[in-house]
């Protein structure tokens, strides 16, 4: 058996004759792929409908970022000798876990830069589809183990995983060359540039990359169009429940974050920023990384280690940039759960102090329900319009579950990836096109099920489309024991993979009648969207009244992007021709 890439590239599958605990001799397929750093040796796997593929996990594209490199940017791999073993995947990066879904409470290493490969077993010549995948968690969580290839691997693409640094020691930043932050996306786009180098030795097609990610990992996806370093490493983008135009992705004070870090665990914060930097690296990770939890003001929120405007990376404001049409001019999917702001009721349902902090201490967790801290002059005012808006009041009880869901679900996803597809399809190239989506199927397993048992909501939540490709979905194992077994639900999943890799392979999920029905692009004149269910539909848009609305909040964002809206405010509903200027 061959990968066959290019004429170059030689891979080579051996059969290993190993004994069998009966006694008997059986033949073992190990996959071996010539990278440009070395040899590696994978293990023979099988989909869940019963299609072999070769995995590859644990392959390093940058070196580990460890001891003068921690808080440093990626720098390239050192090649190996031998053949490294890639059957065994790979630790994650260094997390707390603070959501009680992880086996242990600190998990996770720094020496943990590494993609996990997985490519069908084929003999056809020419190069796969290739689909990267980017994991969410809030900037702060997540791992590339957590999402398995057994159901993406039913179809012809190749499909990489790859980790980032999270948390401190992913986006700590001081604002100067010292220690320039960003690193969790300079380590994406490290994995991009090594796809580019090496996928045509796993069978892949660089040519045809589509990154795809679900909320932090959606916002990833959108940081990696909008920075001028990735030209040329993706021809698709898949933005799932996150964008960096979402109020929880981009950080406004990094320096100001780093500076508390420093007061927190005693290193100097006067010295400059080389003092700080040595002192830093000098500490153990279990010390550092769970630093991040004293910024909380309210159900884990703010996130205070994100992506931040340094004027190189990202040399201009998320908004700027998309409304300039500076980022990569590619074909995007994008959308949203019904229910997104499940993920910011669950606390307050499942903890009756949680709820209690918005009654008894608007003032605090108010703006911090709504990550409204740096973003407006009077983050308290803005909040109680934005609560007594959806709610008639600031002091919520359980009766607002449903209104609590709304505003947050229109603050945190909805909005945003509404204003993140109208710019793109305003300002992209004429041969480029906008495919809008929202998951409208409540399935057998929800992550509202998970992280609260006790919900009774028939809610549609955050996380809940990675169900459908990936088994157990976003639930860690040993969590994630059982998969999805009813027949709609295991319709959904058929139609939405389907959709997700026709996009990889063509650029249009529908590019046939296979179907049954046509997702057609959206326009900056027309925001409709595909819902996805059983029997999949176009839907009208139906969130101008809540754009309206929050585009007329005296946020910096809308006082760029519409500031004839924030100053006539939105008393009155939108009608129904959608203006792509007055939106823009």
């Amino acid at each position: 058996m061959r990968l066959i890439a290019t004429a170059v590239v030689v891979v080579v599958l051996v059969a290993v004759k190993v004994v069998a605990a009966a006694g008997e001799a059986t033949a073992t397929e190990v996959p071996l792929v010539e990278t440009e750093g070395g040899r590696v040796s994978g293990i023979l796997e099988e989909s869940l409908k019963g299609r072999e593929f070769y995995s590859f996990y644990g392959i390093p594209f940058a070196q580990p970022p460890v001891g003068k490199l921690r808080f440093k940017d990626p720098a390239a791999p050192s090649p190996w000798e031998g053949t490294r073993n890639a059957s065994v995947p790979p630790a994650a990066c260094p997390q707390y876990d603070f959501s009680g879904m992880m086996s242990e409470p600190f998990a996770g290493q720094e020496d943990c830069l590494y993609l996990n490969v997985f490519t069908p077993k084929t003999k056809e010549e020419g190069g796969l589809p290739v689909m990267v995948w980017i994991h969410g968690g809030a900037f702060f969580s997540g791992s590339a183990t957590e999402y398995r290839p057994h159901v993406l691997l039913n179809h012809d693409v190749v499909l990489v995983v790859v980790q980032y640094r999270l948390g401190v020691l992913g986006f700590l930043s001081t604002e100067d060359s010292v220690m320039p932050g960003n690193l969790g996306l300079k380590d994406q786009t490290m994995a991009l540039q090594w796809v580019q180098r090496n996928i045509h030795r796993f069978g892949g097609d660089k040519t045809r990359v589509t990154i795809f990610g679900e909320s932090a990992g959606g916002a990833s996806v959108h940081y990696q169009m909008l920075t001028p370093k990735t030209e040329g490493l993706f021809s698709r983008a898949i933005l799932q429940s996150g964008a960096a135009l979402c109020p929880w992705s981009v950080n406004t004070n990094p320096r100001k974050a780093a500076l508390r870090v420093a007061s927190i665990v005693g290193c100097p914060a006067d010295q400059g920023s080389h003092a700080l930097l040595e002192c830093l690296q000098g500490l153990d990770a279990v010390t550092i990384v769970p630093l991040f939890s004293n910024f909380f003001e309210w159900n884990m929120l703010p996130f205070a280690f994100t992506p931040w405007v340094d004027g190189e990376y990202l040399p201009e404001q998320p908004e700027q940039l998309a409304l300039k049409g500076r980022y990569a001019q590619v074909d995007i999917m994008a959308g949203v759960t019904r229910d997104e702001g499940a993920l910011f009721v669950i606390a307050p349902l499942r903890e009756k102090k949680v709820m209690e902090q918005i009654q008894n201490n608007f003032s605090v967790a108010g703006p911090a329900s709504l990550a409204l801290s740096g973003q407006c002059d009077d983050p308290v005012a803005v909040a109680r319009q934005v609560y007594l808006h959806y709610s008639g009041t600031t002091h919520v009880t359980e009766a607002h579950a449903e209104s609590l869901n709304r505003m947050y679900g229109d603050r945190h996803f909805a909005v945003c990836h509404d204003l993140t597809t109208a710019l793109h399809a305003a300002h992209h190239h004429p041969t480029k096109k906008t495919f809008r989506y929202e998951l409208q199927h409540r399935g057998q397993f929800s992550l509202l099920n998970f992280m609260c048992p006790s919900c009774s909501q028939d809610w549609v939540c955050h996380g809940d489309d990675l169900f459908y490709l990936f088994p157990g979905g976003p639930i860690p194992a040993p969590l994630s024991s059982e998969d999805l077994q009813r027949p709609d639900d295991l319709a959904v999943r058929d139609i939405i993979v389907a959709l997700w890799t026709n996009f990889a392979i063509t650029g249009n999920p529908t590019p046939d009648d296979s179907l049954g029905f046509k997702w057609e692009p959206s326009t900056a004149d027309s925001l409709h969207y595909l819902s996805l269910t059983p029997s999949p539909s176009m839907q009208p848009d139906d969130r101008k009244d809540a754009r309206k609305f929050h585009n007329s909040l005296p946020t910096t964002l809308n006082m760029i992007l519409h500031p004839d809206l924030v100053e006539g405010g939105a008393s009155e509903p939108q009608d129904d021709g959608y203006d792509a200027k007055t939106e823009l």
